[in-house]
């Protein structure tokens, strides 16, 4: 199985570096896609200090259609290339094309909602629900509020 961490960067890709550990990936193939202020290069070996990681440029998509859509596209082509059978995500901006992304290309998709949100939903996990095949919260007075697929099976972290 080929997978593919995606976050953005900070405090989202810190979560997916404490939670999938080179024991947790084990065998399998992983790429983590994230993002950077200043992008040396679209592949560099550092996650986990084994895998292959793909940077695009943060901030980069606000709300603007046409930025979303171009970054699906790459990330499609990356998906491909990888022979990704499965994204794990936990937000943020670069999250929703990523599932979409998926999505379309029938690759199965995990969101995990980031630790911190304890209120109320954040905007990228509620663009991604309807694409996510799973989807799990971290704190259980969370899985209502996005809706009846929303799970709840303890703290991640």
């Amino acid at each position: 199985m080929n997978l593919a961490f995606i976050s953005s960067q900070g405090g989202h890709v810190g979560q997916i570096k404490l939670i999938f550990t080179n024991k947790v990936i084990g065998n399998k193939k992983a790429i983590l896609i994230t993002e950077s202020s200043t992008p040396s290069s679209p592949k560099e070996k550092s996650f986990n200090n084994k895998y292959k990681t793909y940077l695009f440029k943060k901030d980069n998509l606000g709300f603007n259609p046409i930025k979303y859509l171009t970054t699906m596209l790459k990330l499609i082509k990356i998906y491909k290339k990888e022979k990704i059978d499965l994204i794990v995500t936990n937000g943020a901006q670069i999250s929703i094309p990523a599932v979409m992304a998926a999505k379309f290309l029938g690759i199965r998709t995990l969101f995990i909602d980031t630790v911190i949100r304890v209120k109320t939903p954040n905007w990228s996990a509620r663009a991604c629900y309807p694409f996510s095949d799973i989807f799990l919260v971290q704190h259980q007075n969370m899985a209502g509020k996005y809706g009846k697929r929303a799970k709840y099976m303890g703290s991640i972290l």
